[in-house]
C-alpha cells in the first residue's frame, strides 16, 4: 500500500532541494509539487506563467478556485496511489507572504480526510538562514523582514500541527538549517522511506 507524506515549510527552507535530492536517490518515490501544479492551473486561466510568477504576484494571480482545483487533483492522485506501492511526497506551503500581510489557503476538513497523509513533515530554519538563502537565490521571492520570516515559519508550523490533529498523522519538525545530506537522511528516517528503494544511480 502506498504511503502519503505531506512536506511543508516556509519558503527557502529547502523543500524543492529536498524533494529533488529524494527523487534522484530513491525509486518508488513520486513528488507532487503543489506550486508547479498551481502554476499550470492558473496558466489555463490567465496565460502562461511559471512558479517564479506565482512567487512574485501570489494573491494577485491565485484565486481560491485555483487552489481548490489543485486540491481535487491531489486528492484523486493520493487515493489512487494508496492502492500502489511506494511513497507520494507532497511539496506544499499554503501560507504565503502578501503585500497586505499573510494569506493561508488550507485544505478543507473533507479534503484532509480524503488525503489522509501517513506522515507530515514541516521544515523550519532561523530567520538569518532563510534571509541568506533568499538573497543568494530569490527565484521571484521578495526579501521579507526578520519578523516576517519568523512569523511565516511559525504560521506554517502551526498549520502543520492542525493538519496532524485533524488526520492523526505522525508529525515531525525538521531543522532545515542542517546540510542537504543530513536533512535528506532525517526526512527519510521520519518518513520511513527505506534505503532499500535507493536507485543504483542515486546510491
Amino acid at each position: 500500500m502506498g504511503k502519503i507524506i505531506y512536506l511543508t515549510g516556509a519558503p527557502a527552507t529547502g523543500k524543492s532541494t529536498l524533494t529533488r535530492n529524494l527523487a534522484e536517490k530513491a525509486d518508488q518515490v513520486m513528488v507532487f509539487t503543489y506550486s508547479k501544479e498551481l502554476a499550470r492551473i492558473v496558466s489555463s486561466r490567465v496565460g502562461a506563467i511559471d512558479q517564479k510568477d506565482l512567487r512574485e504576484q501570489s494573491a494577485k494571480l491565485i484565486t481560491r478556485d485555483d487552489v481548490e482545483a489543485v486540491d481535487v487533483e491531489l486528492v484523486q492522485l493520493a487515493q489512487r496511489f494508496k492502492n500502489q506501492n511506494g511513497f507520494l511526497v507532497i511539496d506544499s506551503h499554503p501560507v504565503t507572504i502578501e503585500s497586505f500581510g499573510f494569506r493561508v489557503t488550507p485544505f478543507t476538513k473533507e479534503m484532509l480526510r480524503q488525503l489522509a497523509p501517513d506522515v507530515i513533515t514541516c521544515l523550519y530554519a532561523d530567520a538569518h538562514t532563510l534571509a541568506n538563502r533568499i538573497q543568494a537565490d530569490a527565484a521571484g521571492r521578495p526579501l521579507p523582514t526578520k519578523t516576517e520570516l519568523e512569523r511565516h515559519v511559525d504560521l506554517q508550523c502551526n498549520l502543520a500541527s492542525v493538519y496532524a490533529f485533524e488526520t492523526g498523522a505522525s508529525l515531525y519538525y525538521l531543522d532545515a538549517a542542517k546540510s542537504e545530506g543530513e536533512l535528506l537522511e532525517n526526512f527519510m528516517q521520519v518518513s520511513r522511506i527505506p534505503r532499500s528503494i535507493y536507485s543504483d544511480s542515486g546510491s
